[in-house]
């Protein structure tokens, strides 16, 4: 018996062994492929830092097909950083043809350890914007060590950003900026050594695509200021309702989106120091001080989002939406301390002026239906049941009413 038993085991110990140098040969002869079509933000940074991960847990070479205006400094800066950690290959190919990889493109072109250019394409124009000369002097040192330490020329590299620099395929290769032009696939496994090898293209997920999504500066400053107006609606009106719900719920998303921009903290706080003041201004009496104080820390606040520096993030946009937030909270204020200021009608006083119909005849007293109860009424004239009668008064526990005439337009 445990001859038995050891015969099996030394069986499972060579099975396996082989079973593990068959995997390791299929997993030599795959190459992982994804594609970055659009702005880069971060649904994209965490698409490709995904699928670095996944690259090398199955350690096989990663190709990034790429197609870029540019995009957010905060999410180029997140996937730079993961490509000079990677412990696999990394391809970045800029296709197809007439494809660009401007700005944030060029960073992680300069981060891969093959870069590739279809034919067609250009890349470079990585000068921030609005032009800063310390941002462009650290961008442009920042750029130039990516590119040194992947054994790419420093001084070339630094053009893209302090001159604007713009490259094609051949232009990069002979500056050795790109270590080949290729027009297809096998090429560039050709170039990398893995001829015949399988290609098979990683997805993007519903998170990545939301995130992206979310990520978006104007869809941040949108989700901001609904947020605050639900809260505010909620604030205007008893209990916990939708507009309430729907406020905290476009604040956590907009929070979450602004985190990705890295907004400036003292922006933060001087947001939510004019939410206090104009909550504060709608029930506390006074000449609108709070009010205006908390419009401009509003204005100021959303002003002072970071801008990117190849993107000016939501400018125009962001002012906008304040100037409409502003006037929008204006109006609620007049409104609230209109309501406040209105007397309260209640009991009997609120009848004054409303429309019952005579449940009897009266004569000179009998008796009106309104609001769906039965009054005791008097009237000067005589009023036959069924008609409409205006209550005019009030005394004791009787209405003073008068018959209820139309006013025909001629």
């Amino acid at each position: 018996m445990n001859k038995r038993i050891l015969v099996l085991a030394i069986f499972l110990i060579i099975f396996g062994c082989i079973a593990t140098a068959h995997l390791g040969k299929a997993q030599q002869g795959v190459v992982y492929v994804i594609e970055v079509d659009g702005t880069i933000d971060a649904g994209i940074s965490n698409f490709i830092r995904k699928s670095i991960d996944r690259a090398e847990r199955d350690n096989v070479a990663l190709i990034i097909k790429m197609n870029t205006p540019g995009g957010l400094l905060s999410a180029t800066k997140e996937i730079v950083d993961r490509m000079l950690n990677a412990k696999v290959k990394l391809v970045v190919w800029v296709t197809p043809r007439g494809a660009w990889a401007y700005s944030a493109g060029t960073f992680i072109l300069l981060a891969s350890n093959t870069a590739a250019m279809d034919n067609g394409t250009t890349i470079g124009a990585a000068q921030p914007r609005p032009e800063d000369p310390k941002i462009t002097a650290a961008m442009a040192e920042w750029i130039g060590e990516v590119a040194d330490q992947r054994g790419r020329p420093k001084n070339v590299a630094e053009l893209f950003v302090a001159q604007n620099l713009t490259m094609g395929p051949q232009e990069a290769l002979d500056n050795g900026i790109i270590e080949l032009r290729a027009s297809s696939v096998d090429e560039i496994l050709d170039n990398i050594g893995l001829s015949g090898a399988r290609v098979e293209t990683l997805e993007m997920g519903i998170f990545e695509k939301v995130l992206r999504v979310l990520s978006d500066p104007n869809i941040v400053s949108i989700l901001f200021i609904a947020g605050l107006l639900g809260i505010l609606a909620e604030i205007t009106t008893p209990g916990i309702g939708v507009p309430g719900i729907a406020g905290v719920i476009c604040l956590l998303l907009a929070f979450w989106g602004l985190g990705v921009l890295e907004i400036n903290y003292v922006g933060v706080a001087l947001i939510l120091l004019g939410v206090v003041l104009i909550a504060a201004e709608l029930f506390t009496p006074g000449f609108g001080v709070f009010g205006i104080g908390g419009g401009v820390a509003l204005f100021l606040g959303l002003l002072m989002i970071d801008k990117e520096p190849w993107i000016e993030v939501a400018g125009n946009v962001a002012k906008g939406m304040a100037i409409v937030l502003l006037a929008v909270f204006a109006i609620f204020i007049v409104l609230a301390r209109r309501a406040m200021k209105k007397p309260v009608a209640v009991g009997k006083e609120e009848l004054i002026g409303k429309i019952g119909v005579a449940a009897t005849n009266i004569a000179p007293e009998g008796l009106v239906r309104l609001k769906g109860e039965l009054w005791t009424a008097v009237s000067k004239v005589s009023i036959k049941t069924g008609e409409k009668v205006v209550v005019k008064d009030i005394r004791g526990i009787k209405l003073i009413v008068v018959k209820h005439r139309k006013r025909w337009k001629t």
